[in-house]
């Protein structure tokens, strides 16, 4: 059973994080908890925790000193950064130094907490205890305390195949189809369990290499989408030697990650990455903080292209290197959001608002390029209205005058009147910087609270009369303007 130790000197977030999750359902054991540095540094020469959850600010000993600590013992702790929005600067340094991965304290969740946990350990879900002939399953555990086990039936191994899946549906079906090749084949192996995202399966003989091609087919076809394969060939006849193959073979990641057209890749060595940025993102970073900053969205998908086409000049750059780059960016917009009084948590993309963590998570270049053009898009949206205020006092008192007088019948001479200035002046301008006319602007921010209102289940009725609408028809005709179905339809949606 592995062991855990949280760092934390809130009392309320320490029993919050230990009622988080079902620790004994993860097979993992909660150490004492450490309440600052100096106990947690006591603890971590004590107990050799395998699995930390840290507060970076935390008294006495901070958490960057217990990071340099545990870098410095080359101690093998995973350490989960357990941080607050506004450290962000402080995360990066945390990342720099090792940490594994970090989640927010705000409104973290069993599901968030699990998961990383998950990942962290390197435990496959799968839960089924298949023993078909000729590969047995063995723990990685099992074979870095060099298990009697390991080389039961065979003196060596002869290859290392590791396929990444990238979830544990897709590792499951795979890894029943290689057990049922090796029965066919009578074919003697190993599965190692390492992880959710990996299968990796040693063989006591190696295959013709056409072997291997057939059954990344066959895997490819049984989960409906292409997978990296990588292979180390060699005589394996001690466990240090398998630890040295599934390094090699893991490696496949890299190919992944950089989308590469080779998805069949035999490793015999390790590849050399580079521990440093990409040459000239800087000067891509500094464009798009700048355009982030005035809102050009044409010009800020250019720069997030350039630095996606920089990365692929130079392969292959360290992925942690990477992931910290990609840190950088969203500290721009967060930095941007922040001037404006908002926060990236605003955004959602794919219903989820843990950005950071989202890209921590991303396993291809492809992958994530996507995911900041669509984040880009939504960000400029979102926060357009709230930059064109800061530029313009007019518009500020006018977009306040609208939310103050939301549930109420919005005419624009009213909010002239307000502003000091003429109906047509007034009309002119916030068509002019705001991209809609008057009465556009106010229907699309009472529609886009309608639509929160239904979705709590409020009756149609009620939201026409709490949003200042004549009456249910005139209500129910806007909406479906800006939502391409009736209130009651979206209602009824919102409900399934």
């Amino acid at each position: 059973m592995k062991k855990v130790l949280i760092v934390e000197d809130e009392i309320l977030a320490r029993l919050g994080l230990r009622q988080l999750v079902d620790w004994k359902k993860l097979d993992l054991e909660l150490l004492p908890d450490a309440t600052d540095g100096e106990e947690a540094l006591e603890m971590i020469r004590n107990s050799r925790p395998d699995i930390i959850l840290l507060d970076l600010n935390i008294p006495r000993v901070s958490g960057l000193e217990i990071l340099e600590f545990l870098k410095k013992e080359e101690m093998k702790t995973r350490v989960i950064v357990v941080s607050c929005q506004e450290e962000f600067d402080v995360v990066k340094k945390a990342m720099k130094l090792g940490a594994y991965d970090y989640l927010r304290k705000l409104n973290l969740s069993s599901d968030e907490l699990e998961s990383i946990l998950e990942k962290c350990l390197g435990e496959t879900e799968e839960r089924n205890a298949m023993h078909l002939r000729g590969i047995r399953e063995i723990r990685y555990e099992e074979i870095i305390r060099d298990s009697r086990d390991i080389f039961a039936g065979t003196s060596n191994y002869q290859a290392l195949i590791c396929i990444l899946a990238k979830d544990p549906d897709g590792l499951s079906k795979v890894t029943e189809l290689i057990r049922k090749w090796a029965q066919t084949d009578a074919r003697e192996g190993l599965q190692i369990q390492k992880g959710n995202q990996y299968g990796y399966f040693l063989l006591a003989e190696k295959p013709e290499r056409f072997v291997y091609t057939k059954l990344k087919e066959k895997a490819e076809q049984r989960i409906g989408r292409e997978l990296y394969m990588g292979i180390f060939e060699g005589c394996m006849e001690k466990t240090a030697d398998i630890i040295r193959a599934a390094a090699m073979a893991e490696q496949i990641q890299l190919f992944s990650y950089y989308d590469k057209e080779e998805k069949l890749v035999f490793l015999q060595k390790k590849i050399e990455t580079e521990g440093h940025s990409p040459r000239g993102i800087h000067g891509y970073l500094d464009s798009l903080k700048e355009n982030i900053r005035c809102f050009n969205k044409e010009e800020t998908e250019q720069d997030l292209h350039g630095i996606f086409g920089l990365i692929r000049q130079e392969p292959y750059i360290s992925i942690n290197v990477l992931r910290r780059n990609f840190m950088d960016i969203l500290g721009i917009y967060s930095m941007v959001a922040q001037s404006l009084d908002g926060a990236l948590e605003e955004i959602e993309l794919d219903g989820d608002n843990c950005h950071y963590q989202k890209i921590m998570m991303m396993e291809s270049l492809r992958e994530i390029e996507k995911w900041f053009l669509e984040f880009n898009s939504i960000f400029m949206e979102k926060f357009w209205i709230a930059y064109k205020c800061s530029r313009s006092e007019i518009l500020q008192k006018v977009v306040k005058y609208i939310e103050m007088h939301i549930t109420e019948p919005i005419h624009l001479s009213d909010a002239a009147g307000e502003t000091g200035v003429s109906s047509a002046y007034l009309s002119t301008i916030f068509k002019k910087e705001i991209g809609y006319n008057f009465i556009e602007y106010v229907n699309l921010r009472k529609t886009e609270l309608a639509r929160q209102m239904l979705q709590e289940g409020k009756m149609v009725y009620e939201v026409s009369e709490l949003l200042g609408f004549e009456n249910s028809t005139y209500f129910s005709r806007v909406f479906k303007r800006y939502t391409d179905v009736s209130p009651d339809t979206y209602r009824k949606q919102s409900e399934i």
